[in-house]
């Protein structure tokens, strides 16, 4: 495997620089401060960007990852390479797993590129993903179809409340919460309505641009493309709308299902899904992202050449539903896990106390400003077949991610299924999911609530390797 001066390290204290220099073929990507026009405001925001001003990454399974990160913001920055398996002293938990990296400095990861597919990539430092400092992560597999446009869906929210004023007003006891004005209060449990979400954003984005100036994506008349869709947003979850047309489930978080035919998708946040649509003869085609339990939505258009653009509201006409399961008890693996035993077994109970916006893991309350200093709460050994049980005692759905791995959902309440592989999974309220993974890939590693607000405080835990 490909060196790297990056070293894991528990200790903060003890970890190096991870200024490097440049080598020359190494693919540059730069994490920058960027401006939007956002609702008719100027927003200041971070980004993801090559040095030629492309957003994203791409590559083919099995290249080398060799990306030099270069920090041009203000403030320190650290990067997970979300929904690959990188080397543990390379997935970008600062403190963790790699250093930050200070401003004005670089870091270089170089490891060979794996899984394929769509996956993406964002801050795991502070709140600055809420900053919008994302973006896609594409990994084409050789066997990928030459006839079809790919076209990269990006979901985002956003806010012109500072992310620290967001996430301290969560923090306030949950009747101080409940009374203040704006649009940052806890809700959902203590008022007996559906908890889907712990934020109401200012703009909820594809591709960075809201509906009332969405992105046209020029297609060919009876053309067939490829949506790669990315839930990168920091708190809220997504119907995806296919409109009209009806397109085939192929992918979820880059590894192939077998497919299912459908024109409305649930996409959780983190998770990532693949479509394939084969158009029309000819038109305009929204594509749209609907926000969970509420009215507002996102969307791009696909355009075939000449057809007329119509104006669509930003606002839908009704609330959009609830995210189930029901999409995933129907989903199964292409390549699903060998069979063999559970060699061991793990329960994490997900748990919440919203008047002190606490969410702990087995009532442990995770320190993520200090992960190091965490204790792991599952222990493998390189080999074992594993795996972990999430049980959601809260109101509200939690999207598990796993890094450096890839899981296999086994069951929903108990009920067995040879469901699809994934590396994010949404536990519903008062559900539990099970998934396993095979234990190749070395290291500490984080499980955490892919919320952004839910992470910082507390739910997460550690897989952490014996020797």
């Amino acid at each position: 495997m490909a060196g790297t001066t990056l070293l894991a390290c528990r200790d903060p204290a003890s970890l190096p620089s991870a200024e490097n220099p440049q080598p020359s073929n190494a693919t540059r990507l730069q994490a920058k401060s960027r401006t939007l026009e956002i609702n008719g405001k100027a927003a200041t925001l971070m980004g993801l960007e090559q040095a030629n001003g492309k957003s994203g990454l791409s590559f083919v399974a099995g290249q080398p990852f060799n990306v030099l990160l270069e920090n041009r913001l203000s403030v320190p920055t650290a990067i997970h390479w979300h929904g690959l398996h990188p080397p543990n002293n390379q997935d970008g938990v600062p403190g963790l797993t790699q250093p930050v990296i200070a401003p004005s400095s670089s870091a270089l990861y170089n490891f060979p590129v794996q899984p394929a597919g769509t996956h993406w990539m964002h801050s795991h430092e502070g709140l600055q993903e809420a900053f919008l400092l994302s973006a896609p992560l594409i990994v084409h597999d050789p066997s990928d179809k030459a006839d079809e446009q790919e076209i990269i869906v990006f979901l985002g929210d956003f806010s012109f409340t500072p992310p620290m004023e967001i996430y301290a007003r969560l923090r306030k006891p949950a009747g101080k919460a409940m009374a203040m004005s704006g649009n940052m209060a806890a809700k959902g449990m203590a008022m007996g309505k559906p908890d889907t979400s712990d934020v109401d954003y200012d703009a909820y984005l594809i591709n960075d641009r809201t509906l009332a100036d969405p992105q046209v994506v020029p297609v060919e008349k009876n053309g067939r493309v490829r949506l790669r869709i990315i839930n990168g947003s920091s708190g809220t979850n997504f119907f995806v709308d296919l409109g009209h047309l009806k397109g085939e489930l192929i992918a979820t978080d880059g590894m192939p299902v077998n497919p299912v035919s459908g024109s409305r998708f649930p996409l959780a946040i983190a998770q990532r899904m693949d479509v394939r649509v084969q158009l029309p003869d000819d038109g305009a085609f929204p594509i749209l992202a609907l926000r969970e339990n509420a009215t507002e939505r996102a969307g791009i258009i696909l355009a075939t050449p000449g057809a007329a653009i119509k104006k669509i509201s930003v606002q839908n006409g009704s609330p959009a539903g609830i995210l189930t399961l029901d999409l995933e008890k129907q989903l199964s693996a292409v390549s699903p896990l060998a069979p063999r035993p559970i060699d061991q077994s793990f329960d994490l109970r997900l748990e919440g106390d919203m008047a002190r916006y606490e969410w702990p893991i087995n009532g442990i309350v995770f320190d993520t400003a200090n992960p190091g200093t965490q204790k792991a709460q599952v222990h493998v050994k390189r080999g074992q077949r594993v795996a972990l049980k999430f049980i959601n005692e809260t109101g509200m759905s939690h999207p598990m991610h796993l890094h450096g791995h890839s899981f296999q959902v086994t069951e929903i309440n108990g009920k067995a299924l040879n469901g699809a592989l994934r590396d994010t999974v949404l536990v519903p309220p008062k559900t539990s999911v099970t998934v396993a993974f095979d234990a190749n890939n070395p290291g500490i590693w984080y499980v955490h609530c892919h919320i952004l607000w839910h992470l910082a405080a507390g739910m997460a835990t550690l897989v952490e390797y014996e020797a």
